[in-house]
């Protein structure tokens, strides 16, 4: 398969597949390789009634605006902005076309709407739900956790009902996946430092960065939210990002 060939690949052979067989009433999981909730398709929906051409371009400019409204939200600077937008996993992320930049979405929004959006992959945002899940108890202990957390996890019971127990009836080892790039366990000190000063001092940058440095599996481009996680601070940011794209080339050409 060509690079130009490979263009989209995650989206039409997974998640367009997927939308398709929601919108005929079918399960998504019938697609072996879709792993994420059910609600993860519902933005998806509108393009795949599209060809899937079409539809594979214009989820393209979505992403590419996604990625760009997010650090623009999240106050990137100039710099900062264009180092992240140039990296070398929300390059490799547009050229794939996953949901990441709809996870990432999530960071910039309301506790309760966002919560379906990070945990679209967990691995990229469920450091974020337990920081929503903190400062909800401190706001308003019970009471505040539970408005913020019931619909999303309505919506778990709800896909349970509907199409069994998805999260374990998975069809492929995610930890042995080919594309699995998690520095998971060497990575865990880091990670656990990042959600405990999170969490005492209530810190959402740490938050973004914390769950992929935790997270036993992650494709490449996911590591995108880990930059979220250094966005205000730009020269960081700028050598991370030159940093990976060192080590995007030594895994290429070894």
């Amino acid at each position: 398969m060509s690079l130009l060939q490979a263009f989209g690949y995650d989206y039409q052979f997974t998640f367009y597949r997927a939308a398709s067989l929601l919108l005929a009433g079918h399960s998504p999981y019938l697609i072996p390789t879709f792993n994420n909730p059910p609600w993860a398709l519902l933005p998806l929906m509108p393009f795949a009634l599209l060809p899937e051409s079409l539809s594979t371009y214009l989820y393209f400019v979505l992403n590419v605006l996604l990625y760009a409204f997010v650090a623009y939200r999240l106050r990137a600077r100039p710099l900062a902005f264009g180092a992240f937008m140039l990296s070398s996993p929300v390059i490799y992320g547009l050229y794939r076309l996953n949901i990441d930049a709809l996870v990432l979405a999530g960071f910039i929004m309301p506790a309760p709407i966002g919560l379906f959006f990070v945990l679209m992959k967990p691995q990229m945002g469920f450091a974020m739900a337990l920081f929503w899940l903190v400062k909800a108890w401190r706001a308003g202990r019970l009471r505040t956790v539970i408005t913020t957390f019931a619909p999303v996890v309505l919506a778990y019971g709800l896909s349970f009902l509907l199409f069994g127990n998805w999260i374990t009836n998975r069809q492929q080892e995610l930890t042995g996946a080919i594309w699995n790039t998690s520095l998971w366990p060497w990575s865990i000190p880091i990670g656990l430092a990042l959600l405990f000063f999170c969490l005492r001092d209530m810190r959402q940058d740490f938050a973004r960065a914390a769950s992929p440095l935790l997270s036993p599996y992650l494709a490449y481009y996911s590591w995108a939210a880990v930059l979220t996680g250094f966005l205000e601070h730009e020269y960081v940011l700028t050598i991370g990002v030159v940093g990976m794209w060192l080590a995007a080339i030594i895994l290429v050409h070894p």
